[in-house]
């Protein structure tokens, strides 16, 4: 087709009819049989682009190119598809690549924009930048020489990477340095881990973290695996939380690993013959079958995550548990349109081995407005009519029962519903806003060379002391960190809505300016006035006490991610000993381990629910 494509604009360039025929054959995967598109006037319909094509191309006011009025035109094809088709020129393919290949020609830093400045994050462990002395909370001024001020994270992201064996130049300006610090490194290829960490916790069960279905993902699955059972581990967590999925054959090469041979793991059903296809576990499982297994999602495990978590629930080889994933069950096909072009095209949905699409409606084709088909129904009503077919197109809910291999019941298009709903804490409001402002990331750069200088070891025996927590206090100081509580946010909010205050800059007014506004209405009597200024002025202290409490409340919680921040700081962020600190204070993760260490609890939850 390639060949095709190229030989119809060498016959005839006057005329783009035939390119554009061709072009949309390519996208919609149909050249091969251009008929089945009569039915719905394809002919006549590409007549009428083409007409329109040409019009705007040779007559509108001012000359626009056609590449410009193509990529326009192809931009509001794929808008009325769903959100996961899209078309990719050659930086965002070769970006797409890095993705589910996971590697890359690059130093080996993971970078953000801190305080308007490009600041490393943190070196990635045994790459030429952690080699060379890169250092997390560096600030990277200069890139080959050319200032970083205004940069973006991908326009830098795209000055760093390169072929492997060039050089790059970086100017770092580094907190307690007297002048900036050039280094010269040379690009290597950065292999991303698929499982950044693994490891066993308490009653010996085992732990393994995977943040992505890129193609070497199957294979370190298995290595992990096989390396606990060494340790004699009693059962497995495996973590997909905020996995967003990758490659098919990985979702199926991960799910081999736990389920029996012949299995089931997942079909795919599309409008084209080829895209319907049984997918089953072709080798023994390398955990254990009797060994207990939890599997760890929330909102933001996707697409690949959502097929292993719901073939391991679908086969009740485990309990998932957590929050309902994010529901996408649709593959992508990669289509490639000429030399440097291609489109990611959804071809198919994808079915759990009960039969279930967890596709969400809202992932399906976009603008169409979703109902089930009894709209007047509740949800209950709608529940009790089992056996009710999906609409096919898997834009309408799904309130079909589906079961599992125990005769539990299950449901499709919301995403993995888990077997134990398990909710991540949300952290309280000043932990928040610590976050927003990278608190504790900018103070553990500041206060790592102050505990090195006091010869105190960073590990997993640091105790954030009193002298630790005055050093962080002062430094909100120094920032002029301010938190609101909830009080105080309402108080503004009535000051606002009774016009009291500015309401250009609500958030920074004073109480003393509120007090002068109320004593300006003219209403007030003298001891109505001298009531509302001591009223006030308490009432503003009291917010004062109030916020100081918020804070004190949340210090145990700030201990933590300032011991976390530090041991980012010392071994980067995929550090075991940073993975363990995380998941020590892990809701989720405590209750994971409770399920696998109470076998009854365990075994109870793979059973039907009685009435």
């Amino acid at each position: 087709m390639k060949n095709e494509f190229r030989e119809e604009k060498k016959i005839n360039k006057n005329i783009p009819f035939l390119v554009i025929i061709i072009l949309i054959a390519v996208i919609t995967g149909l050249a091969f049989d251009i008929s089945r598109a009569d039915s719905d006037n394809f002919y006549k319909e590409t007549q009428r682009f083409d007409q329109v094509f040409l019009n705007v191309h040779q007559k509108y006011v001012e000359e626009i190119g056609s590449k410009k009025l193509i990529d326009n035109a192809i931009d509001g094809m794929l808008k009325i598809l769903d959100p996961h088709s899209a078309y990719f020129e050659k930086k965002q393919y070769e970006e797409l690549l890095i993705q589910t290949e996971g590697k890359f020609g690059g130093l080996g830093i993971q970078i953000s924009i801190r305080d308007k400045v490009l600041t490393v994050m943190t070196p990635i462990p045994g790459t030429p930048a952690e080699r060379a002395g890169i250092q997390s909370g560096d600030q990277i001024i200069k890139i080959n020489g050319i200032s970083t001020q205004g940069i973006t994270v991908e326009e830098a992201v795209k000055k760093l990477r390169g072929e492997p064996n060039t050089e790059v130049t970086l100017t770092i300006r580094r907190r307690g340095e007297p002048k900036d610090l050039e280094y010269k490194i040379v690009r290597a290829i950065i292999q991303i881990k698929a499982v950044p960490f693994y490891g066993v916790f308490r009653n010996n069960i085992g732990y393994i973290v995977l943040k992505s279905f890129s193609q070497d993902a199957g294979a370190e699955v298995e290595k992990a695996i096989k390396e606990l059972l060494k340790q004699n581990i009693k059962g497995l967590v495996f973590d997909l939380r905020y996995n967003p999925g990758g490659l098919l054959p990985q979702a199926i090469e991960i799910a081999e690993k736990f389920l029996a041979r012949n299995s089931l793991i997942v079909y795919t059903r599309g409008r084209l013959v080829s895209q319907n296809a049984e997918y089953y576990a072709k080798f023994d499982p390398v955990l254990p079958s009797s060994m207990p297994l939890v599997i760890l999602v929330n909102n933001a495990s996707a697409s690949a995550s959502e097929i292993v978590a719901g073939a391991i629930q679908d086969w009740d080889r485990g309990i998932i548990l957590g929050d309902t994933t994010f529901g996408k069950g649709s593959v992508q096909s990669i289509l490639q349109i000429d030399d440097v072009n291609h489109l990611k095209l959804t071809t198919a949905y994808y079915y759990t081995p009960s039969g279930r699409c967890i596709n969400k409606p809202e992932n399906s084709i976009r603008g169409k407005k979703n109902k089930s088909e009894d709209e007047d129904q509740s949800d209950e009503e709608q529940q009790e009519q089992e056996g009710k077919k999906a609409d096919s197109s898997q834009t309408a809910k799904d309130t079909t029962k589906y079961l599992t291999k125990n005769k539990r019941t299950v449901y499709g298009g919301g995403g993995i519903i888990p077997d134990t709903v398990v909710k991540q804490k949300i952290p309280d409001l000043v932990i928040r806003s610590l976050f927003l402002k990278d608190a504790f990331f900018s103070f553990a750069n500041i206060e790592y060379p102050k505990l090195l200088a006091k010869k105190i070891k960073v590990n997993e025996n640091l105790v954030i002391d009193n002298a630790i927590m005055k050093d962080f206090y002062s430094f909100l100081d120094s920032t002029n960190f301010k938190f609101q509580s909830i009080v105080q946010m309402a108080f503004d909010e009535f000051k606002n809505q009774a016009g009291l205050v500015d309401t250009l800059d609500t958030s920074k007014t004073k109480a003393s300016n509120f007090i002068d506004k109320i004593l300006q209405k003219p209403q007030w009597n003298k001891d109505e006035l001298e009531i509302l200024k001591s009223t006030t002025t308490q009432l503003q202290k009291i917010l004062e006490n109030e916020k100081k409490r918020e804070i004190a409340k949340c210090e145990e919680e700030i201990k933590n991610y300032i011991k976390q921040a530090l041991l980012s700081r010392m071994l980067g962020n995929d550090h075991e000993l940073v993975y363990k600190e995380k998941l020590n204070n892990d809701e989720q993760f405590k209750s994971a381990l409770n399920i696998i260490s109470d076998t009854n609890t365990y075994q109870r939850l793979l059973l039907p629910k009685t009435k």
